[in-house]
């Protein structure tokens, strides 16, 4: 019986090394501050599983660094057999045709600001990023919109606004490029906080995904996962002292009942929470009777869910659908509502959609130019 088992063991091992033959295509993002983590974990766990593998050059084929999940699946096709230091959130799917190994790294988005910085005051954040989302849940009461991430760190550092939100690997990689630069960073308590790195690929490579677990559990029991993540771990708050003498805000509070959802999932759209409950009530008076209480549809069409927007690839517009509501809605008097009023409901119906506040009231001027395109996020 021990002589079978053996035999047995021998030839999943065979089996297991069969479905992968050929040398292992990893992509990882060029410019991501986790890129020395990810590649080193990678570098562990294929060495545990003897597999040969080769690192992707993605060059032009990642353009701006932006990877929505119909783009990483695209490139899972195309480039890439494994895809490392995709940020995923606890128990979330990275997407649908796609698998993900266990988490090898947890990471955080933090609140931080220069040593001395007063409390409350301007929250930098970066536009439709984790960032600020946070901002928007947590109801800070002034955010500034940056374009990008770096662009936060510099409104800091630049002392333009005495806190940002940013995810903390881009914070401890700016630090270790500009020595004399040190940040008090706060952990942040939100849905949108924490992230966890995995290896990701399509569903072809769901074989190999389960292998890679396989490894980072024993690069995990062994200690020497925790050794070689350890420049990605989270701090919490970094410099207690620091903060225990000047809190920085105390806007953040830890919701219960709260799971992690992927930004994917809940992106942001230029609109208020301000005007989402007002928007409901023009929807009640003037549109529930045709299109259903809950969007779900009655004499005219669902304005939720797949059947109305799919989750991607719509061919709709923000913009587009403003300006077809303001033209032919309600039906019974088309055009006729109040400005605010089509405002309201066009933040309602994104709201009802799944999208997040950006904390920007939507306006007569920037609704029927809104180019981005409008997809359902709810069953």
């Amino acid at each position: 019986m021990k002589y079978r088992n053996l035999i047995l063991a021998g030839a999943v091992a065979f089996a297991a090394t069969s479905a992968h033959s050929h040398e292992v295509r990893l992509c990882v993002f060029p410019h991501s501050p986790t890129r020395g983590v990810d590649t080193a974990v990678a570098k562990a766990a294929f060495g545990r599983l003897a597999l040969s593998y080769r690192e992707v050059d993605l060059g032009s084929a990642l353009g701006d660094g932006a990877l929505a999940q119909p783009r990483l699946a695209k490139l899972l096709a195309s480039n890439c057999d494994v895809f490392a230091g995709i940020p995923t959130a606890a128990g979330a799917s990275p997407g649908a045709g796609l698998v993900a190994s266990q988490p090898y790294a947890a990471t955080n988005f933090v609140e931080f600001g220069l040593p001395g910085a007063a409390a409350g005051g301007a929250v930098a954040v970066a536009y439709r990023t984790p960032a600020q989302l946070i901002a928007a849940e947590a109801k800070v009461p002034d955010f500034d919109v940056e374009n990008t991430p770096d662009a936060v760190i510099r409104a800091v550092v630049d002392r333009r606004v005495p806190h940002g939100i940013a995810w903390a690997p881009s914070l401890q990689a700016y630090q270790r490029a500009h020595p004399g630069v040190h940040f008090a960073q706060q952990a942040t308590h939100s849905r949108f906080s924490t992230w966890q790195l995995r290896f990701v690929g399509a569903t072809r490579e769901s074989a190999l995904l389960g292998r890679l677990s396989h490894a980072i559990d024993a690069l995990r029991r062994s200690g020497e996962l925790q050794r070689l993540t350890a420049a990605a771990a989270p701090r919490g708050t970094a410099d207690r002292a620091e903060a225990a003498a000047r809190p920085m805000r105390t806007a953040f509070h830890r919701q219960a009942g709260w799971g992690f959802v992927r930004v994917a999932a809940t992106p942001t759209a230029q609109f208020s929470a301000a005007q989402v409950g007002p928007g409901r009530k023009v929807y009640a008076a003037e549109c529930a009777r045709c299109h259903g209480a809950k969007l779900e549809g009655r004499t005219a069409p669902a304005l939720v869910g797949a059947g109305f927007a799919p989750a991607s690839n719509s061919t709709m517009t923000v913009g587009g659908i403003y300006q077809y509501v303001t033209t032919n809605m309600p039906a019974d008097k088309p055009g006729q509502l109040k400005p605010d009023q089509y405002l309201d409901v066009m933040a309602f119906l994104l709201h009802a959609n799944g999208y997040a506040p950006s904390g920007k009231p939507l306006t007569a001027r920037a609704a029927p130019n809104d180019t981005s395109p409008f997809d359902s996020f709810v069953q």
